[in-house]
């Protein structure tokens, strides 16, 4: 295999996706990038959730919408990501995007992502962080891992303001590069090794 060949899994590449669709997010970089990203990362994460341990998304398994309607559900949801990446049937066609789907799309990936890597990343954690601070009324603490990161996480640095998306950047970027360290973090790519 040469230098400039890569051998990846469908968890490599939605995991490269995740963590970049994560990094633009809070570098403010383009919203219809980081949405490209994220819903394809979710999907391929959702399309190999069996092999990985399970996982629900928190839009395709929504147990709050009835049977009848979840292809109708389905269409709503991901009408900017269709949108985004086909234009056989609407080439013509303009999209209102509202830019804040993308805090969902990424929940949604992290959520699928965290139960098949089974620890945190950088980029993930400060995510969820982030979601939290910016949605505390949506998360249901009674979550298992929603709980788990609450009672690790307290009291280790007071939190940085929801809007200050340099910060959060930085906070990646210290944990990245190992000058600041968390518990249940990893730096390491892949899947974890069995055994």
């Amino acid at each position: 295999m040469s230098a400039d060949t890569l051998k990846l899994s469908k968890f490599d590449v939605a995991e490269r996706q995740l963590l970049q669709a994560i990094r633009l997010f809070f570098s403010q970089g383009d919203e219809v990038s980081i949405h490209t990203l994220a819903e394809a990362s979710g999907q391929v994460l959702y399309d190999t959730r069996a092999q990985h341990g399970g996982g629900t998304s928190l839009v395709r398994d929504s147990d709050s919408i009835r049977p009848e309607y979840k292809k109708l559900w389905l269409q709503y949801a991901f009408r900017a990501k269709n949108f985004f990446k086909h234009a056989d049937k609407d080439g013509s066609e303009v999209h209102e995007f509202k830019t804040e789907t993308n805090h969902f799309s990424l929940l949604d990936a992290v959520n699928l992502y965290r139960t098949a890597k089974k620890s945190w990343t950088p980029e993930t954690l400060m995510f969820i962080a982030w979601f939290l601070l910016k949605y505390p009324e949506l998360i249901n603490d009674k979550n298992p891992d929603v709980a788990a990161f609450i009672k690790s996480n307290s009291g280790v640095a007071r939190p940085v303001d929801v809007n200050d998306f340099a910060a959060w950047s930085t906070c990646i970027e210290e944990l990245r590069s190992g000058r600041r360290a968390l518990a249940n973090i990893t730096l390491a790519m892949g899947l974890p090794r069995e055994g």
